[in-house]
C-alpha cells in the first residue's frame, strides 16, 4: 500500500505541475482580443506544455492545428503513461480515452453506411495500435469488426456484427449499444479501484450532464420526445434512465419541474431563462462550466488516488475545448463577446 501510495504521490505531483503550466484563462483573452493568425495566436500561448508543442510544429492554418490538438492529446498521455506511474492510472487513462475510440468507431460506420471518408481523432487504443488508418479505409461492417478485434476491442465489434442494414435507425441503434457499452466498461474499471465511490459519483455526474443536456436541446429544438430515450443507462449521479425518458418528452417548464429535487434544479432554471433570451446556445454556455465545478469539487481533495487521474483527464479536455474555440474563433474573425462565455475558465 505504501509502495502504490508512494507512486500516486509521484503522479500527482508531476500532473499537478502539468496543470500550472496549463492555459490560464488570461492567454484565452488575450488570444480573443489581440490574435490576427494563428501563429500570433499560438505565440499568447508561449510558457504552456500546449503552446510550446504547437509552436514547435508551426502550422499555420487552423485545420491542421485542430488536428495538431488532438495528437497533442494522444502524446501527452503517452507521455504521462511511460512515467510508470501505478498500474490502475494507466488503467483509468486508457479506459476513459477508449471514448474517443467509440466516436472513430461510430464516424467510420456512418462513413461505410453513405461511402464517403470518416472524421476520426487521433486519441484512444486502435491509435495506439496503428489502426486509425484502417479503420479510416475500412468498406463495410464487417471490415470494421474486424480492425476492432485486431486492435484488442472485440467487445464492440458485437454491435457492429449486428447491424443488418444501413439505414439511420439501425445505425442509431448500434450507436446507443456502443455508448452503453463504453458507459459500462468505464464504469466497471473505475468500481475496481481506490475510491470508486467518489470516481462514480463523479462519472454520475457527467452522466448527469451528457443526458440532461440531450433532453433540454431536443425541447429547445421543439421536438421534445426526440432525444435517445433509448441511449440512457444507468450510473447516473441523480438521474436514473426512467427520469431521462421523463425529460426526453418534457417542454423546458416541465424539465425544470422535474429537477425541483435535484443538484440540477438552479441550472435548469437558468438554461431556461436564458434560451428565452439567447436561443440554445445558452445550454452549453451555462451547463459546461457548471460540469466542470462540479466534477472537480468532488475530485480534488482526494489528491494521493486515482480521483486525481481522472480531474487531470477532464481538465486536459478542457483546456484543449477551450483553445479550440478560441482558435476558431480567431479565424472566423468572431467578436470576443461571441465567445468568451462558452470558455471555462475556473479549472
Amino acid at each position: 500500500m505504501r509502495l502504490a501510495s508512494n507512486r500516486f504521490a509521484f503522479l500527482v505531483s508531476v500532473l499537478k505541475a502539468r496543470e500550472a503550466k496549463g492555459v490560464a484563462p488570461e492567454m484565452l483573452e488575450e488570444i480573443l482580443l489581440r490574435a490576427t493568425s494563428m501563429t500570433e495566436a499560438v505565440d499568447f500561448l508561449k510558457g504552456t506544455d500546449l503552446g510550446e508543442y504547437l509552436a514547435d510544429l508551426g502550422a499555420v492554418k487552423f485545420a491542421d492545428i485542430d488536428e495538431q490538438l488532438w495528437e497533442y492529446l494522444h502524446t501527452y498521455f503517452d507521455r504521462i503513461k511511460r512515467l510508470r506511474p501505478h498500474p490502475s492510472a494507466v488503467r483509468l487513462i486508457d479506459s476513459y480515452l477508449e471514448r474517443y475510440d467509440v466516436a472513430n468507431i461510430v464516424s467510420a460506420l456512418r462513413a461505410a453506411a453513405l461511402q464517403r471518408p470518416p472524421y476520426v481523432i487521433p486519441v484512444g487504443t486502435l491509435c495506439d495500435q496503428g489502426l486509425l488508418a484502417e479503420l479510416s479505409r475500412a468498406q463495410n461492417f464487417a471490415e470494421i469488426a474486424a480492425i476492432l478485434v485486431a486492435g484488442g476491442m472485440a467487445d464492440y465489434a458485437g454491435p457492429v456484427r449486428g447491424i443488418t442494414d444501413t439505414d439511420r435507425r439501425s445505425l442509431r441503434q448500434a450507436e446507443r449499444q456502443l455508448d452503453r457499452l463504453y458507459v459500462q466498461r468505464f464504469a466497471r474499471v473505475l468500481r475496481g479501484m481506490d475510491d470508486h465511490e467518489v470516481l462514480l459519483a463523479a462519472y454520475g455526474i457527467l452522466l448527469d450532464h451528457l443526458f440532461l443536456g440531450r433532453a433540454i436541446r431536443s425541447s429547445a429544438a421543439g421536438r421534445p420526445g426526440a432525444a435517445e430515450e433509448e441511449g440512457a443507462v444507468s450510473g447516473g449521479y441523480s438521474l436514473t434512465p426512467a427520469v431521462y425518458r421523463d425529460l426526453a418528452a418534457m417542454k423546458i417548464p416541465e424539465i425544470v419541474s422535474r429537477l425541483e429535487d435535484t443538484p440540477y434544479h438552479a441550472m435548469a432554471q437558468e438554461v431556461g431563462r436564458q434560451i428565452e433570451q439567447q436561443g440554445a446556445y445558452a445550454i452549453d454556455r451555462i451547463m459546461e462550466p457548471e460540469r466542470i465545478r462540479r466534477v472537480r469539487e468532488l475530485l480534488s481533495p482526494r489528491s494521493l488516488s486515482p480521483c486525481a487521474v481522472l480531474w487531470h483527464l477532464l481538465f486536459k479536455e478542457v483546456e484543449i475545448r477551450n483553445v479550440r474555440l478560441a482558435l476558431k474563433a480567431v479565424e472566423d474573425r468572431l467578436p470576443p463577446a461571441e465567445v468568451k462565455d462558452y470558455l471555462v475558465v475556473e479549472l
